[in-house]
C-alpha cells in the first residue's frame, strides 16, 4: 500500500520493543501533557504489543496505532499518532485501515476510539474509515476533557 506522496514505499508492520523510544517521541510531540509516558507505553506493549502497528519509511518510524483487544469481540484504538513532519501524507488513514484489517482477521466485531470533538482532522479519518458517533462524555478524561466515542462495526 503506497498512500504517501514520497517515492519510497511505507512499510506497515507490527511494533517491536525497540520502536518504543520513537513512539514515545511521537506521542510527546503530538499529545504533549496528554501523551502516554514511556513506562505506560512499555506496559501497554507487554499487554497489546502483538496488535500494535507502526509505519516506517526508509527505516524511520513515522507513526503508530495501538490496538487493544477487549472482551466480547471488541477492540479499542488507544493511540493513533503520526509525526508532525509526516502528516497529510495518508499515513494516519492507512494505519487506521491496517488496524481495522487486523481486527477483522481476529474476529473483532467492533472497534472503538475516543476523539476530542474539536479534532476535525482525526474525526475525518475515522469517519472515512467507517466509524460512527456512539457517545459523548464531557468529562471522559476528567474536568474539561470531553471526548466523542466513535465505533466501527466490522463484518456487517
Amino acid at each position: 500500500m503506497n498512500i504517501a506522496t514520497a517515492a519510497t514505499t511505507p512499510v506497515y508492520r507490527r511494533a517491536r520493543l525497540t520502536d518504543l523510544d520513537r513512539v514515545s517521541s511521537i506521542e510527546n510531540e503530538r499529545f504533549g501533557a496528554h501523551s502516554y509516558p514511556y513506562f505506560a507505553l512499555r506496559q501497554l506493549f507487554d499487554l497489546h504489543g502483538a496488535s500494535w502497528l507502526v509505519v516506517e519509511v526508509e527505516g524511520r518510524l513515522l507513526g503508530h496505532v495501538l490496538v487493544a483487544l477487549a472482551p466480547q469481540r471488541r477492540a479499542w484504538l488507544l493511540s493513533l499518532a503520526v509525526a508532525a513532519d509526516s502528516c497529510g501524507r495518508g499515513y494516519g488513514t492507512a494505519l487506521v485501515e491496517q488496524a481495522l484489517r487486523l481486527c477483522g482477521s481476529l474476529d473483532v466485531g467492533s472497534v472503538l476510539i475516543t476523539v476530542r470533538p474539536t479534532n476535525q482532522s482525526a474525526m475525518n479519518i475515522y469517519k472515512r474509515a467507517g466509524f460512527e458517533w456512539a457517545a459523548h462524555d464531557e468529562r471522559y478524561f476528567g474536568e474539561g476533557e470531553p471526548r466523542d466515542v466513535l465505533e466501527c462495526r466490522l463484518g456487517r
